[in-house]
């Protein structure tokens, strides 16, 4: 188990209330379910006015849910209440006013700027802790801190890929009214979960601390860095490479074997940087890693990239250093490149997403390309939309209408009454009666208002929901944009699996839906594309896996539709996974289904090739050359794209297929 401590707030503010309401409140929208106009991503709202509303609503719709829900008590004041689908446990009155009864506390310390504390314990993946143990774990985690008698909440999400508990503490005591002291609160954690691991035989993690050969907690000394927090986070939120993936997954190996090897030199080390698309430069009384070819990606230390790449420990063997060489690039008159005085091979792109590892070169542009031509047309949706307006002449009238009603009235109090005092009376109830009329009024246009933009039509779209829109409309980069956003969350992807017998594809092999006769198809909000039959999901297409259910129904009728859906992908990798008799059954009909089609099915695992009639070994797929990779540092320099975005309309409007008798159903691409 890891223990992890979110940054807070600079300025101090950080409020309780938003981060309990966070912890119980779990309305996100599901990967599972189905795109539809009629519902909508809508990012949630974080004001605190929102905030307050929402927990209003969500404790009026069941008035006894608390108190309904308490699964236990504890003679010291603990209750364990069950939110929703979230386990909590606190210490408080109650969840309702735990976030009052904090600030209340809170408000008796001035010195103390943020008494917010928010800490995370989370498990690995095969660990699978029961929830008075996770609490148990808490409680210890609290104890470690001296914040035992503390205000509490604890929180069980079980939602994502790894198990873990939220802990928001007060840090001020409800006795003494003192701060508690957060001295060195990072390595005491990690010493609690390492003792935690021990007694309850959780899996061992990486941690800050280790014991010596006298059993003595002491900090652990790692050769290599860990990834940076913000770096991770971009990773798993953006979906994309961070430079200090790309930059240690290429040349923290070839690095070290030049510092390794005895013959390092400033030259050799700037010359392996650049065939890598990196440069070395002097950042302040140290060095960095920048990108060649992007200025406005941040730079990384040189020691995160290998520990011994600092000034400190080359500097008194290889001398002062000396900055990167100047890289000269040799064209013809035809502007076609001809080499370079020094080699480059690689390019670290910021397009390049982390779903994208492992494809093709030429692919990997191509999905950055449509990916950008994605963001340009939201872009030019965003400045062109304008924001509607309610009609005015209709409001106008509805105004006059009223005061034209107190206006008739009045003229006939004037005719009506000959007593001055009387009238006089009657004009100032009038008077009266026609605010409150117009008070009135205005309530009435402020909430519909309020109605008529709450209404999804008449709001700006913000990108997410936008992108939603275009997968419906089976945009191709829409629907790899939905994958890539779900991508590092596998456990949940795990689970969403349609059956083990599929078709696998290469890395992020993304195509637009296909209508195949027979089938309906619909989205998920992660982007899966099921075809369904009779209302039952048959197909799924996953990307890198083309899911079938059922596969022995009518003779293999499912397998050959997602034949269908495998032919049209890019053919780098290719095999039947699953059951051997799905594997045998499967390659019994590429024969038959390569008789009517253009190409044969491109299949790379050997032994599948001869199961199903091959006689020749598949071609093996191209390695990326310098030639490629300068194509993609001409795009980068010249800020334009290398090729346009591959048009699959004529994939679509191939032939149909014609099945024999033993086949119910014709498959057909429109």
């Amino acid at each position: 188990m890891i223990v992890i401590v979110p940054e807070k707030r600079r300025d101090g503010r950080s409020s309780f209330l938003q981060l309990i309401s966070y912890l119980i409140c779990r309305v996100d929208k599901k990967p599972g379910e189905l795109l539809s106009p009629d519902n909508p991503y809508v990012r949630p709202v974080r004001s605190r006015e929102a905030i307050v509303e929402h927990l209003g609503q969500f404790i009026e719709e069941g008035k006894d849910l608390y108190r309904n829900h308490v699964l236990s008590r504890s003679d010291d004041g603990r209750q364990q209440v069950l939110c929703g689908e979230v386990l909590c446990e606190t210490n408080c009155f109650g969840i309702e006013t735990a976030a009052a009864e904090m600030d209340a506390v809170a408000s008796q310390n001035r010195r103390c700027q943020d008494p917010v504390y928010h800490a995370i314990l989370s498990w690995r993946e095969e660990d699978n802790p029961t929830n008075e143990q996770i609490f148990e774990c808490a409680r210890y985690a609290l104890k470690a801190l001296n914040m035992s008698d503390h205000q509490y909440v604890f929180a069980i999400h079980r939602d994502t890929e790894h198990v873990h508990c939220h802990i928001t503490v007060n840090r001020i005591n409800p006795k003494t009214y003192r701060a508690a002291n957060l001295y060195e609160d990072y390595f005491r954690l990690h010493k609690a979960c390492r003792e935690l691991e021990q007694k309850y035989g959780f899996t061992p993690d990486n941690g800050c601390c280790q014991k010596d050969e006298n059993g003595n907690w002491i900090r652990k000394q790692d050769e290599f860095k860990s990834i940076p927090r913000k770096a991770r986070q971009m990773e798993y939120h953006a979906d994309k490479e961070s430079l200090y993936s790309y930059a240690v997954g290429e040349a923290r190996h070839t690095i070290g074997k030049i510092l390794h090897s005895g013959e390092a030199t400033w030259e050799a080390l700037h010359t392996e940087l650049i065939r890598l698309g990196l440069e070395l430069k002097e950042k302040g009384e140290g060095l960095a890693v920048y990108s060649r070819h992007d200025d406005t990606v941040t730079p990384i230390k040189a020691s995160t990239l290998h520990p011994d790449l600092t000034k400190r420990v080359l500097e008194p063997y290889l001398g002062k250093f000396t900055p990167s060489p100047v890289v000269e690039n040799y064209f013809d008159e035809n502007d076609n490149y001809l080499g370079s005085n020094y080699p480059q091979e690689y390019v670290y792109d910021v397009r390049a997403h982390k779903r994208d590892i492992g494809a093709s070169s030429a692919r990997r542009e191509e999905r950055a390309d449509a990916r950008e031509a994605l963001k340009a047309r939201y872009n030019a949706y965003r400045a062109g939309w304008t924001r509607p307006e309610m009609d005015r002449d209709e409001i106008r009238a509805r105004f006059y209408h009223v005061s034209g009603q107190f206006a008739w009235r009045r003229a006939q109090v004037r005719a009506e009454i000959r007593d001055p005092l009387l009238r006089k009376l009657a004009y100032n109830v009038l008077a009266l009666e026609r605010r409150q009329a117009m008070i009135a009024l205005k309530e009435t246009l402020r909430e519909e208002r309020k109605a008529f933009y709450a209404r999804p039509e008449n709001r700006r779209m913000g990108y997410w929901q936008w992108v939603e829109q275009q997968a419906l409309n089976n945009d191709a980069a829409a629907i790899s944009c939905l994958r890539g956003r779900f991508y590092m969350q596998k456990k949940m992807l795990q689970e969403n699996r349609l059956s083990e017998n599929a078709i696998v594809c290469a890395v992020a092999d993304d195509i637009r839906p296909y209508e195949i006769e027979g089938y309906q198809t619909q989205i998920t909000r992660d982007g899966r594309i099921q075809y369904c039959q009779d209302g039952e999901v048959k197909l799924q297409d996953t990307g890198d896996r083309i899911e079938i259910a059922d596969p022995y129904s009518q003779d293999g009728q499912h397998i050959a539709g997602a034949m269908v859906l495998a032919e049209v992908k890019s053919g780098e990798r290719m095999y039947f996974a699953g059951e051997p008799q799905f594997v045998n059954k499967a390659c019994s009909i590429v024969p038959w289904f390569n008789e009517g089609s253009e190409k044969p099915l491109p299949l790379t695992d050997r032994a599948q090739r001869q199961m199903a009639g091959y006689d020749t070994a598949p071609a093996s797929p191209q390695k990326d050359e310098p030639e490629i990779a300068w194509e993609s540092l001409r795009w980068l320099m010249e800020g334009a794209p290398k090729t346009p975005v591959q048009d699959d309309v004529r994939q679509q409007q191939k032939h149909d297929y014609v099945h024999d008798d033993n086949y119910s159903s014709r498959y057909r691409r429109h």
